[in-house]
């Protein structure tokens, strides 16, 4: 696709609804956040002293998500597994969340089963498969969600189940204190931001067709700091499945003790490389200073970079606004790919393989 301002051309690439989906995240969040605050855990599932999270993917970065977000405010130790099986710490005093759109992920299903054998408690959040049915046999309450605003089903496209599904339970345990007032403000702003990014906003008003562009043809380094961190890392993943293009998450200060003397080879990285700094005026003072000398070290290496100004009022408004704008660019850049964004086919693939034994 040489335009994205042809509409007509993008409804016949997005045969699955990928577009209608990626409109739709504040609704998803807003009824992930309702369901899942409201739920109400047994007396045994307190005290909680650590909590364990078990995901991959698009069930993994909306954990993570939430974790770097307030990770000031979790009042319990909190760590995602990323593996089939749980830490030696894991027991009775434990939470295990299986996170898992599909419900079928087989890494999550083997935490959960090393979960029942430690006795440790459990919950979920989750839509359906054999994950679900593991946490009914077990009697855990969960957060079995109906997708109702992920027309296309693709689980990735439909984060906002996960990540505020995930806020949600953290609320309801008592494990972190949020008010409602900011959940839906946040929600609310996301939901404004929306109509800047829409298939009929022009390119030259649309910020997500911009970032597009810019990124097209590239290695993006997605850089953020601090609250913005599991963000970065979720758009690195939709860059992955749905743009279908590498890319490479990285946070300061981190970045700021390595990476930087990492740049002089190969000597095409010049030409090939984008750093997007997502740009924050809530970072700390110390984290701001940062980003403006790592700019100044990149344009000495001749290292493109693109700077995204976030806007929301708060950290929460920022991360879902964040999302809205990533999830809407990896979908414009499937179009220049003339790509099928739902289209999965080296993971189909590995997964079938797999199934050889």
């Amino acid at each position: 696709m040489n335009t994205l301002d042809n509409v007509k051309a993008i409804q016949q690439l997005d045969p699955s609804g990928v577009l209608a989906s990626t409109k739709q995240f504040a609704d998803q969040c807003q009824q992930a956040w309702k369901e899942a605050s409201a739920i109400v855990f047994p007396k045994q599932y307190q005290p909680i002293y650590n909590i364990v999270v078990s995901g991959m993917g698009g069930s993994r970065f909306t954990p993570k998500t939430i974790k770097e977000l307030y990770r000031d405010r979790i009042r319990e130790p909190y760590e995602i597994v990323e593996d089939y099986t749980l830490p030696a710490y894991v027991d009775g005093d434990t939470l295990v969340i299986l996170s898992s759109y599909s419900g079928t992920t087989e890494e999550v299903l083997s935490c959960g089963q090393d979960a029942v054998k430690r006795g440790a408690k459990l919950t979920g959040i989750i839509h359906g498969g054999p994950i679900a049915d593991l946490l009914k046999k077990q009697a855990a309450p969960m957060y079995q969600f109906t997708p109702t605003h992920n027309p296309c089903g693709q689980p990735r496209i439909g984060a906002g189940y996960l990540l505020m599904g995930h806020l949600g339970l953290l609320k309801a345990l008592h494990v972190l204190d949020i008010e409602e007032k900011e959940v839906t403000e946040a929600i609310a702003y996301a939901r404004s931001m929306t109509e800047r990014y829409t298939e009929d906003v022009p390119t030259a008003q649309n910020p997500a067709k911009q970032l597009a562009i810019a990124i097209d043809n590239t290695h993006p380094f997605v850089i953020t700091a601090e609250f913005l961190k599991g963000f970065g890392n979720g758009f690195a993943n939709q860059l992955n499945e749905t743009a279908k293009m590498i890319s490479d998450p990285r946070v300061i200060p981190e970045l700021n003790h390595h990476l930087m003397e990492g740049l002089g080879l190969p000597r095409r990285l010049s030409q090939t490389a984008l750093f997007v700094f997502f740009q924050s005026p809530l970072y700390s003072h110390r984290i701001l200073r940062r980003f403006a000398v790592t700019h100044e070290v990149l344009a000495k290496q001749q290292i493109k970079t693109y700077d995204v100004a976030l806007t929301g009022p708060t950290p929460l408004a920022q991360v879902l606004e964040a999302y809205v704008l990533s999830g809407f660019t990896s979908f414009y850049l499937a179009m220049l790919h003339d790509s099928d964004p739902v289209a999965i086919p080296w993971v189909d693939y590995f997964k079938k393989q797999l199934r050889k034994g």
